[in-house]
């Protein structure tokens, strides 16, 4: 039977931060950013966890034919 990843790795990403209809402050805007930012990052690292966990497994499975 093949290991299966965490289900944490493959969890959807968080969608951008909404905008809202009027304009935004200089503080607003920053703030999303931010918020948006640090969605994109865990995204990746979760992405990058998840490859390297089936090139790992995968690797695995071929080292043992």
């Amino acid at each position: 039977m093949l290991s299966k990843p965490d289900s944490a790795l493959q969890k959807a990403c968080l969608r951008p931060a909404a905008l809202g209809q009027g304009a935004l402050t200089q503080a607003q805007v920053e703030d999303l950013w931010i918020t948006d930012r640090a969605a994109l990052l865990a995204c990746y690292r979760r992405h990058l966890a998840l490859r390297d966990f089936y090139a790992y497994r995968d690797a695995a499975l071929e080292a043992g034919k």
